[in-house]
């Protein structure tokens, strides 16, 4: 029954998705969360315990820095979203050092929004004291805000929060509780907190990470002048890495979430696509400066040399793939990866997803320019299963003698799902491409 009513719920998203032209909201990105009331307790008793008696001098220093932000002007922002594994991070990690942006590392401005709704009733000052504690399934806030490889200093964070009212306390009620004074008020704690200098009116980098309508409604009602940048990559070496990632989280589902996840990827948010630009994860590595030249002109910011600097918090960002760590450009050139893709699974991706291959400027058979060579691509090779399923299979069939009969036909079962899952996302996608003439985002030049 689980089962059924995960792929129902999968369903009903995509479908969403097909029918409105636009990308569904995520039921990962907004909830439900377990109750966190005791996040104010913990958020207290663990503060409490990081003050002292120069407390009071702390907090008048970080008022003097917070006292340079003319934050009403703040109305600058970018939030950046992925593509898959496509490095998103690694393009926050270029712009980080920047004089005039001012960020949280990896992805610790994700769930902003999402937080805000849930406890909405909460006052600012609330709001402020319990973020760095707020948890999901896949996030843990405290982690990065004071642990990590990029910690700030729990006094020095408390401190900026306590500065901030000092600063801003008199502001009328209705716009200090605002949600954008939440959001833009949380980037300028993080920022004092963490002691870097920055401009009057920085430009704000924020990770909405998720191509997300709802994320994406309240980023721009926040700040109409706010733009997007999303990170795209090769869909067959995509398709490779969302494999390994979702195998974890996802079972035997995990071929299902790849087509899924690649059918939508660098697909523009609704009336969005003249303030959306497009970088390519290949060109961070083998056109870096040329990239981020070009990505600080669209931004309307003076181009730096700390643009190819791969750093948060003046700290190298550290990249580990196995036994391989690296930080910055890859010293190897990046090259196409197909480890879970078949010739026919190739195919199959290239006559699907042409219009990505071409948009981003991506090899692939010349043959598929052609609709008719399209459409007979997938109807030859649509019912052979991927080579995803069959790593799938045979994990089940490894672990069949531990799982017992019931557990292993619930297994087989998720597979026929799966199967029948691929073939309904590349006929309706097919026909979105070639009948509707689905239009992907492209790379200004």
């Amino acid at each position: 029954m689980a089962m059924l009513t995960e792929v129902s719920h999968e369903f009903q998203k995509f479908w969403k998705r097909v029918s409105s032209g636009g990308i569904a909201s995520s039921v990962d990105t907004w909830g439900p969360y377990p109750p966190q009331e005791p996040m104010l307790e913990r958020a207290d008793v663990f503060f409490n315990a990081s003050t002292d008696d120069d407390f009071p001098t702390l907090v008048a220093k970080k008022a003097e820095s917070i006292r340079r932000f003319d934050v009403l002007g703040m109305d600058k922002a970018v939030a950046i979203c992925a593509s898959g594994r496509s490095g998103s991070v690694l393009l926050a990690s270029y712009l980080d050092g920047h004089d005039d942006i001012i960020l949280m590392p990896n992805l610790l401005s994700h769930k902003i929004y999402p937080f805000f709704e849930r406890y909405r009733s909460w006052s600012l000052r609330e709001k402020l004291i319990a973020f760095p504690f707020f948890q999901t399934a896949e996030v843990d806030n405290f982690l990065d805000f004071f642990g990590g490889d990029f910690p700030i200093g729990a006094a020095d964070y408390y401190a900026a929060v306590n500065a901030i009212f000092e600063v801003f306390g008199a502001w009328p009620q209705e716009l200090l509780e605002s949600r954008k004074s939440f959001f833009q008020l949380l980037h300028v704690a993080y920022w004092v907190a963490l002691g870097r200098p920055a401009a009057i009116r920085p430009m704000i980098v924020y990770a909405q990470h998720m191509l997300d309508d709802e994320l994406a409604k309240r980023f721009v009602e926040d700040f109409p002048r706010g733009c997007f940048i999303q990170t795209v990559r090769d869909p067959i070496t995509s398709s490779d890495r969302l494999f390994e990632h979702s195998l974890e989280h996802r079972g035997s589902m995990a071929p299902w979430s790849v087509i899924s996840y690649l059918t939508f990827a660098g697909l523009p948010h609704p009336g969005m696509e003249s303030r959306t630009q497009v970088v390519r994860f290949e060109d961070l590595h083998q056109r870096l400066e040329q990239t981020m030249r070009g990505l600080a002109a669209w931004l309307g910011l003076p181009y730096s040399e700390s643009l190819l600097m791969s750093t948060f918090h003046d700290r190298p960002y550290m990249w580990k793939s196995g036994a391989n760590v690296w930080t910055g450009v890859r010293s190897k050139p990046v090259v196409r990866e197909s480890r879970y893709t078949s010739v026919t699974d190739r195919w199959l991706l290239f006559a699907l997803l042409n219009e990505d291959f071409v948009a981003w400027d991506y090899p692939y058979p010349r043959i598929f320019r052609h609709v008719s060579a399209r459409m007979l691509t997938c109807a030859l090779i649509l019912l052979i299963p991927m080579k995803m399923e069959f790593i799938c299979a045979g994990a089940l069939i490894k672990s069949r003698r531990k799982s017992g009969l019931r557990s292993a036909t619930k297994g087989i079962a998720r597979l026929c799902v799966c199967r029948l899952g691929i073939v309904f996302l590349v006929v309706t996608e097919l026909y979105r491409r070639i009948v509707l003439h689905k239009k992907v985002l492209i790379i200004r030049k």
